[in-house]
């Protein structure tokens, strides 16, 4: 199963197993941060969880097979959070305040962050923006932690926000939006949204619009980054050559005596019921064929058919013998074809190239048989055990990792408040049947629903029929 820009690795951002359960471990004392809680993985190893007073939460993962670690830290903020905010109601400034955030301090001025993290011996240093979050991240070798921290506090709570600063970021920022329009696929998945959705925020991209991105103030910046780079709307996670006893004191030290925020409760609006199928045509100068993308709306990550979705995505989409890739692409019909399944927004998605000379309407009829038969008899059992080794193979694959075991905790965590969800989705793998992924197919996979949006290598754009 894959997140829409985040990748789902494996059924669901990864695939790991673990127990679940709580265990009694010994205890670190400070009168400045609890421990909160300790998880047995399925592995063996110990995930413990950690909260300062103001309200800062650490995730830790102790391995010590190298002397180097992950650390990310990850804010429960993201596009729709902007644009249901009554103070700000627009997109693109979450996304340009991940890109702020690179733009230094009073202590470490611009350029000096990148130049510093560099001479650690960082590697993976991005930082990335969704609908619902904004993380940052990087690897070093453990003997560095310290130092990152200073460095990665600093800017969360010493921010140059100025205008200066603010006006050169617009200008690359907006450099980046212009580079998207020129993508046939980020368009289109734009284009997917806003006919998918008609009030919740989902339907307004992650960048926002040009107009948007040009016109933030100094004034609007400096709210967002009080209120939503709070402490106790972060969270720590931390996954390598550390202990709790080195790493708890130095988060104190250097998160400590951050103040916490009243972070603002914006529920998302629900979409009305969708009656009939939504079908739109674009064109592209960068598409050389037909691109089309086919959404129906799931449910949200913490509901229990998240769980044979998630196997019935690996049954159509993953590894050589998917179903998708026998009847599109073996053929010769599509050069490319995938699918997905996300939340925030929750969504199944068929992405399909199509190879020249063949046709969106032409796939859509073959995805329409394929979707037919999974809804009028369970697959068999060999196609059953075939998608969930793919699903286990991307667990043994990635355990090792830890910038991908940080992903998986703080993608699950962002998305449902509990990072152990993933593990808890991995385990419900056992108990499921060929007829639970036709059941689901029965569910959600109705034309009445979705939307298709089709791309067109040239030509006008098409009207949106709802």
């Amino acid at each position: 199963m894959k997140w829409r820009n985040l990748c789902w690795v494996g059924g669901v951002l990864g695939v790991f197993g673990c127990s679940g359960m709580n265990i009694k471990s010994r205890d670190v004392a400070s009168t400045d941060y609890q421990r909160v809680a300790e998880k047995k993985l399925f592995n063996g190893e110990s995930l413990e969880e950690f909260q300062l007073k103001n309200g800062f939460r650490v995730l830790l993962v102790a391995r010590h097979q190298a002397k180097v670690l992950t650390y990310q830290v990850w804010f429960n903020v993201g596009s729709i959070n902007e644009k249901l905010d009554p103070k700000l109601k627009k997109t693109g400034l979450a996304h340009l305040f991940e890109h702020m955030m690179f733009r230094g301090t009073p202590k470490y001025p611009d350029g000096r962050f990148d130049e510093l993290t560099s001479r650690l011996g960082g590697d993976k240093q991005n930082a990335t923006t969704h609908f619902y979050r904004t993380n940052y991240f990087e690897s070093v070798p453990s003997r560095q932690l310290e130092k990152l921290m200073e460095l990665e506090s600093d800017r969360m709570a010493n921010l140059n926000l100025t205008s200066d600063l603010l006006e050169k970021e617009k200008g690359a920022v907006v450099g980046e939006f212009r580079r998207h329009l020129d993508t046939p696929g980020g368009v289109a998945s734009d284009h997917l949204l806003d006919l998918m959705y008609e009030v919740a925020p989902f339907r307004y991209t992650v960048l926002g619009t040009e107009a948007e991105i040009k016109g933030f103030t100094l004034e609007e910046a400096k709210y967002f980054y009080k209120t939503f780079y709070a402490p106790n709307n972060a969270t720590l996670i931390v996954i390598g050559d550390t202990t709790a006893e080195e790493l708890l004191p130095l988060v104190q030290k250097y998160y400590g005596d951050m103040k916490p925020q009243t972070i603002p409760n914006m529920p998302i609006p629900s979409e009305p019921a969708q009656k009939k199928e939504r079908r739109k045509e674009i064109s592209h100068p960068q598409a050389t064929s037909q691109l089309m993308l086919v959404g129906y709306p799931i449910i949200p990550i913490t509901h229990e058919d998240v769980v044979p979705l998630a196997l019935l995505q690996a049954h159509l989409a993953r590894g050589m013998e998917a179903r998708l890739r026998k009847v599109l692409v073996d053929t010769g019909i599509a050069v490319g074809a995938h699918a997905s399944a996300g939340a925030k927004p929750d969504i199944f998605e068929f992405y399909i190239q199509l190879a020249e000379k063949h046709t969106a309407d032409e796939a859509l009829k073959i995805i329409d048989k394929e979707i037919t038969s999974l809804q009028s008899k369970p697959i068999s059992s060999q196609a059953f055990e075939r998608a969930l080794s793919q699903e286990l193979l991307n667990l043994y694959g990635d355990i090792s990792n830890n910038s991908e075991l940080a992903n998986w905790l703080g993608e699950f965590l962002m998305l449902s408040g509990d990072y152990m969800r993933g593990f808890d989705i991995i385990e419900k793998y056992k108990a499921l049947k060929p007829a639970d992924l036709q059941r689901v197919s029965k569910e959600y996979f109705k034309k009445t629903s979705r939307s298709v949006l089709i791309v067109n290598p040239a030509g006008g754009a098409g009207k949106a029929k709802k």
